[in-house]
């Protein structure tokens, strides 16, 4: 989502009702997993990463926050109390949406706040990705350490799905010289497990269309899942992906750039991988699941519901692909 975006946040009085509280930071409960609403026969557990300046600029890629603006761990009203009819902006976030959405099926939801380690198979780590089904990751500003790199890769080989959420090319919103195109390259390509594991790359483009160009493919859950069927995609400056076969057959693309051939292995706007045991999905823009809401101070646009869904139902048809429901 590009830096120059503006908005007003109308939906103040709601938030002082409903959103995270400062007074409330449940970010140190002694509970790893709340108590999920009996709606679906097979919870699973979804950690949201704001380790790596997910806040910075006018990014609000957390699903809950408290007035402060620090994301914290649990979300704050308890997903418990989360309901059918619940809004979105129950919690503070700019992706919040998506976390009732999970809510309310009844799969657990948590944030990686600040200071939390990224680690795998730690045994004094209580958020730990041995612990969760799916990791997702939106828009990093911050490069991953090399031990990093390796609990997320392990984290994948050994059955986890990682969602991945990229942004355009020079989208550093934190100056520190690094935005998400490149730190998700550097993950693929320079860790200790395996180059390129995925079959995917970030392309260093910056581009806004909305797309129709998906693949005609009835079987894939991703595109057509529990959550309905995708025919569009719109970015608002987003980069692509240039898929790789040879590294990993696995490799497929979902939808691409107007005008390009379903066959194109670059100029992809969305596209997922299984590694070993697990399962990765790429999109390349972070606007796509903004919900519009979230920190007051920042610029926020709802592209959660915009083309009439198609964007809800992408991200939540992936995640319950990567969690292996569908």
């Amino acid at each position: 989502m590009m830096l120059s975006k503006k908005m007003i946040g109308v939906f103040a009085l709601s938030l002082l009702l409903f959103s995270c509280s400062g007074e409330a930071d449940n970010s140190t409960s002694t509970s790893t997993t709340p108590t999920p609403l009996a709606r679906t026969t097979t919870p699973k557990r979804f950690l949201f990463d704001a380790t790596k300046a997910q806040t910075a600029g006018n990014a609000d890629w957390v699903i809950c926050e408290n007035s402060s603006g620090t994301p914290i761990r649990f979300p704050n009203p308890l997903q418990s109390t989360v309901t059918a009819t619940t809004l979105e902006n129950y919690w503070r976030g700019g992706i919040s949406a998506w976390g009732i959405a999970l809510a309310k099926e009844g799969h657990s939801v948590e944030t990686l706040a600040p200071g939390a380690s990224i680690t795998y198979g730690s045994t004094t780590n209580a958020q730990d990705l041995s612990r969760y089904d799916v990791y997702v990751v939106d828009e990093p500003n911050i490069l991953f350490t090399a031990a990093q790199k390796t609990a997320i890769m392990n984290f994948v080989k050994n059955g986890g799905g990682l969602f991945m959420i990229a942004d355009h090319n020079v989208s550093d919103r934190n100056n520190d010289g690094s935005d998400s195109p490149k730190i998700w390259n550097d993950l693929m390509n320079n860790n200790t497990v395996q180059n390129n594991p995925f079959g995917l790359a970030v392309e260093l483009t910056n581009f806004s269309q909305t797309s129709t160009n998906v693949l005609p493919d009835a079987t894939n859950t991703i595109l057509n899942g529990s959550q309905g069927a995708v025919t569009k995609l719109k970015f608002s400056a987003g980069a692509s992906i240039k898929l790789t076969p040879t590294a990993n057959s696995t490799v497929k693309g979902l939808i691409w750039k107007t005008g390009l051939a379903r066959t194109s292995t670059t100029g992809v706007m969305c596209a997922s991988s299984t590694f070993f045991a697990g399962r990765v999905v790429l999109i390349t823009d972070s606007s796509p699941a903004d919900d519009g809401t979230g920190n007051p101070s920042d610029t926020l646009y709802p592209g959660w519901t915009e083309v009439s869904g198609n964007h809800a139902r992408l991200h939540l048809n992936a995640s319950y692909w990567l969690a292996k429901l569908q």
